[in-house]
């Protein structure tokens, strides 16, 4: 096993996401509070980013004006609480092309990406035939895609094919077909062998491991454009590996900000430490 920390920093939010959004069939039943966040995992040698969230100086703070995402936060800002520069981050692996995971990624110049190769594919694709697909890509900004398409060109960006053990203890692994295209996420497993699972927008809530309300019931997310079928597959195999639904790391959920410890800052955004390696100590102080 690896020695690994890990943290969810929360870079912007939704005060009135609508729950049907979050939760398959439940259309009518308010809003809650959502965060919009990417999280920092260091170890073994590495400073790694699981997604680097949407750049409202960029395209797309078209998008997130139009889902009334607020309190934007640039990454210098939001990784500089727990002491850590964008120019640091070497490894980036983005769950899937939506604007509020990877809009941000031409802000870390010293990164390596990894991204599923059907996830771009398929965004490209369904960009293609928009006239088809208008109403479930409203996440995908085009000038995202130009830009990973400009990584790869520059072998930035390694597009996979499936699942891969990236750094000891440190897998990312394909959920096809699901959130999205290619949709994926990550699998650290630490010291005392305890697996965290950085589950990308498969989840949007514990809720949708646990069931609503904890009935013990798993509910598909409300957004996207794949198969509930599949989504509620990868849901269980992600909870099944986490052996722990604390141990799903989610992030779009406000609750990971209560059930860890966490800091809420000036800013009104906050971060959860989730795990420490041995002898690394707090930053939330």
């Amino acid at each position: 096993m690896a020695d690994y920390s890990i943290w969810m920093l929360e870079y912007s939010h939704c005060l009135t996401q609508p729950m049907g959004c979050i939760f398959y069939g439940q259309w009518n039943v308010g809003t809650r509070p959502f965060p919009y966040s990417y999280v920092y995992v260091e170890g073994e040698g590495h400073k790694i980013l699981v997604d680097v969230g949407h750049d409202d100086e960029s395209t797309n703070r078209v998008l997130s004006e139009r889902y009334d995402v607020i309190d934007w936060q640039p990454p210098a800002a939001v990784l500089g609480k727990i002491g850590v520069r964008p120019e640091d981050i070497d490894t980036v692996v983005l769950t899937h092309v939506h604007y509020d995971h990877a809009g941000a990624a031409r802000r870390f110049p010293n990164a390596t990406f990894y991204l599923q190769e059907k996830d771009l594919s398929g965004a490209k694709w369904a960009l293609e035939n928009r006239h088809l697909f208008e109403s479930i890509i409203g996440a995908i900004d085009p000038d995202d895609v130009r830009m990973l398409e400009e990584l790869a060109e520059q072998g930035r960006l390694t597009l996979l094919g499936g699942d891969v053990e990236l750094f000891p203890g440190f897998e990312i692994h394909l959920a096809e077909d699901t959130h999205t295209f290619g949709s994926q996420y990550v699998v650290v497993r630490t010291r005392d062998d305890e697996p965290w699972v950085v589950t990308g927008d498969n989840l949007y809530s514990y809720e949708n491991a646990e069931g609503i309300g904890q009935d013990g019931v798993p509910v598909s997310i409300g957004f996207g454009g794949g198969s509930c079928w599949n989504t509620l597959t990868a849901i269980h195999d992600m909870h099944v590996t986490a052996g722990d639904s604390n141990r799903l790391v989610i992030a779009h959920e406000g609750a990971t900000f209560e059930r860890h410890p966490s800091r809420l800052y000036p800013d009104h955004l906050s971060v959860a430490e989730l795990t420490l390696a041995p002898g690394v100590a707090s930053r939330l102080a």
